[in-house]
Formats: structure tokens, sequence, C-alpha cells
């Protein structure tokens, strides 16, 4: 995943909580890279709240 992913709609924030919430309910210990990728998606969310929320 790119580091500068950034969230311009609603629809977009949505199915990225929630492809947050599925990796962190996944039943096998996540790798390095979904890791790192959830973080850059938290990030984007928390920029996106922020600005438009």
């Amino acid at each position: 995943m790119e580091k500068d992913f950034r969230i311009t709609t609603a629809k977009q924030y949505e199915d990225t909580m929630i492809a947050i919430f599925e990796m962190q309910e996944q039943e096998e210990p996540l790798t390095a890279k979904q890791l790192a990728d959830m973080e850059i998606m938290a990030k984007a969310a928390q920029r996106y709240e922020d600005e438009e929320l």
C-alpha cells in the first residue's frame, strides 16, 4: 500500500474501517506487511476524521 493513502469520500472511509476491522478479526497472525498496511489505513482514517467529520 502506498504511504500517501488518502481517504476522500465517506464510502472510502467506511470501506477502510471495515477492512481494518476484518484484518483485526483474522484467525491467523497478521504479517508485517498487513500490520504496516493497517497502520497506513488507520492514519488515513484519522486524517479524514480530523478534516471532514
